[in-house]
């Protein structure tokens, strides 16, 4: 079946996003182009369509890569040989699953062909595949940062590099990267959105004429597609034409320092930060030079890609706060705002963020910085005996070991094996981290020791190698909230909803994933399962009512239930607020009793990693404070809504 595809011309408006595309494809080095809009307003489709308008490239018949006759892939089966008849084929687009792995990008080691012939060849990965056409990633802002930035830095540079399961190698990596995101589904972090080159922003378009004449051509396109496409067929071939006359062109086209800076005064009134946005803006300026048939550059190319250079750069300047005002607590807020590396930036609890460890130097010559990134684990004897080999946590609060300690190093991609000796020196290790073998590493290693000598079948511990898994466990941030009448009084349940999605966005920057639990009306339910939409965490509070008694300790039952069944589909780390004024009922005549309740409940929550604080909303003038001592018995932090905000 023929996958068809809507011409780029019939899409009604959008030309911005056109323009951004072009200029793109035609200076690599641009470094991508970033699609903020709400859904369904044709960001995919736009950007598939000008796929299919990309000039044909020159490749090897049967070559698996793309790769460029003149200059193909070290690693292609085919274009070594050298042998297959050249032809023209079309450009690349390749699709990024949100869930691909840094090897699914870079490329990883054929570990079936290892096992096999004891021969290690290398698979290439996603940004090979994507050579000289059209990286696409639906829902930027969902992809891991660390990812998002491995992307950038091969668009922008124009290569990839690997340093990983003993390979050591650097291939091209010429595409045009696209990415779409709907802001109120999740923003990305600023670093990053600086990253890219250019950023378009796509609105509902409100005219009704524009409207009509978009649903009318859909119509025609979904009932007669190839009548359809033959109609736009001058304006597909046009634009090919211009796109491979603009790459020709562009090598002539040189920047007057006059031109350079007129661009340094446009990014200066913009405010923005570094000196990225003047690099980029001028190799757009040239790139729209050379999509005009021009030789040179004047201030009316740079006016028409300053915008999309510009926008999502653009830093507000705020007004310098009063004399003598203690600007503390917005020197406070920015260091929240600012995004933290992936490692470090899931909510952690003071309990469980870091827990102390000996650690000895090395005496090796990875010492010094690399020695920071190195981390002691040991294989539990009862997984070496079970044959168990997942991923397990690393116990680094038990009795003290002694002799040789495995290391494992942190560092991108380069699995090592040493031992620790010497003096002790304390480290911290985060306790939400996995240890996992590294298999490639591991087989790698023992085909090596084998080579030239009878082939051992046996496997010991010392054949292992691990690694610290570079991502933490991700984290859930677990409202828990009562909702009973009580909570209704003095605006104390409206209170408690700001404080909620104060704490949420800070989840939100840090990575972090979020959901309600409410409890109230002789009743405990689950409102909204772990999501990472501010949005519908912020519809749901809306519509979240205060009504009946308080069943406190049944909210706690079934927020233990539903801890679990979480944790049997994805490794959460649980950060839980119980937010409640605590006046459950008898709680003030039958105290013993609820100790009691209350310690099953510490029991049922303790059989899942999670770390409980008790936000106290009892704000009325003389307050008992009922959940200060349920707190206590809950073993838990405790904290009123002021602080917990």
């Amino acid at each position: 079946m023929t996958d068809y595809v809507m011409p780029l011309d019939a899409i009604v408006g959008q030309d911005e996003l056109k323009l951004a595309l072009a200029l793109t494809a035609i200076s690599p080095r641009i470094g991508g182009v970033l699609i903020q809009g709400e859904r369904g307003n044709a960001k995919s489709t736009t950007v598939r369509s000008f796929a299919q308008i990309l000039p044909p490239i020159a490749l090897r018949k049967d070559c698996p890569y793309h790769c460029d006759p003149i200059h193909p892939f070290s690693f292609c089966p085919v274009c070594e040989q050298g042998t297959s008849e050249t032809i023209m084929g079309q450009a690349p687009f390749i699709e990024l699953p949100l869930g691909a792995t840094e090897d699914r990008v870079l490329g990883h080691l054929d570990l079936e062909e290892v096992l096999r012939r004891s021969h290690t060849r290398f698979v290439p990965g996603l940004l090979a595949k994507a050579h000289r056409g059209i990286l696409y990633i639906d829902e930027v802002n969902l992809l891991d940062d660390q990812l998002i930035d491995l992307l950038l830095d091969a668009a922008s540079s124009g290569m990839a590099h690997i340093e990983r399961d003993g390979f050591s190698l650097a291939y091209p990596t010429q595409f045009v990267l696209v990415g779409t995101m709907n802001p109120e589904e999740g923003e990305i972090r600023p670093q990053l959105l600086d990253r890219f080159g250019l950023s378009v922003e796509i609105t509902t378009p409100q005219s009704i004429d524009e409207r009509v004449l978009i649903t009318e051509r859909r119509l025609a396109f979904d009932q007669q597609p190839e009548l359809f496409i033959e109609q736009w067929e001058s304006s597909i071939q046009n634009w090919r034409e211009r796109l491979v006359n603009a790459r020709q062109l562009l090598p002539e086209i040189a920047m007057p320092t006059a031109i350079l800076r007129y661009i340094a005064e446009r990014a200066v009134q913009a405010h923005v930060e570094g000196l990225r946005a003047d690099i980029v803006m001028a190799e757009a300026a040239r790139a729209y030079a050379a999509l005009n048939g021009k030789t040179w550059v004047d201030t009316g190319d740079v006016d028409v890609v300053a915008p999309l250079v510009l926008g999502h750069r653009t830093r507000p300047l705020s007004p310098p706060p009063p004399r003598g005002h203690n600007n503390s607590s917005s020197q406070d807020r920015s260091r929240d705002e600012a995004a933290p590396s992936p490692a470090s930036s899931m909510p952690q609890s003071p309990k469980s963020s870091g827990v102390s460890a000996h650690h000895e130097n090395i005496d090796s010559p990875g010492d010094g910085d690399d020695a920071e990134r190195m981390i002691p684990m040991h294989l539990p004897n009862h997984l070496m005996a079970s044959g168990d080999f997942g991923p397990w946590r690393h116990n680094a609060g038990t009795k003290k070991e002694t002799g040789k300690r495995l290391l494992i190093s942190r560092r991108l991609g380069q699995p090592s094996l040493s031992y620790l000796r010497g003096k002790n020196r304390k480290r911290r290790a985060h306790d939400n981290n996995a240890v996992l073998i590294d298999w490639p590493g591991t087989i790698t290693a023992k085909i090596k020791r084998q080579h030239g000598t009878s082939p051992s079948h046996a496997w010991g511990r010392n054949d292992l190698i691990f690694r610290k898994s570079k991502h933490p466990r991700p984290v859930a941030v677990v409202f828990v909230v009562d909702t009973s009448a009580s909570m209704g009084s003095i605006k104390r349940l409206g209170r408690v909803k700001g404080t909620i999605m104060k704490i949420a966005q800070k989840a939100y920057r840090k990575r972090a994933y979020f959901s309600l639990l409410t409890f109230g009306h002789r009743s405990a339910r689950v409102v909204l399962a772990p999501t990472n939409k501010l949005g519908r965490l912020r519809a749901v509070l809306e519509r979240m009512p205060a009504r009946g008694n308080t069943p406190l300790w049944e909210g706690l039952q079934e927020t233990a239930l539903q801890l679990k069944k979480w944790r049997r589909e994805v490794p959460w780390v649980f950060e839980l607020y119980l937010m409640t004024d605590g006046k459950v009922p008898g709680i003030t005549t039958h105290w013993d009793e609820h100790v009691v309740r209350a310690r099953e409940c510490k029991q049922a929550l303790d059989q899942s990693p999670v770390h409980l604080q008790v936000i106290d909303a009892d704000t009325s003038r003389i307050a008992m404070h009922w959940a200060k001592k349920i707190a206590q018995v809950l073993h838990a932090e405790y904290g009123t809504l002021e602080e917990g905000a």
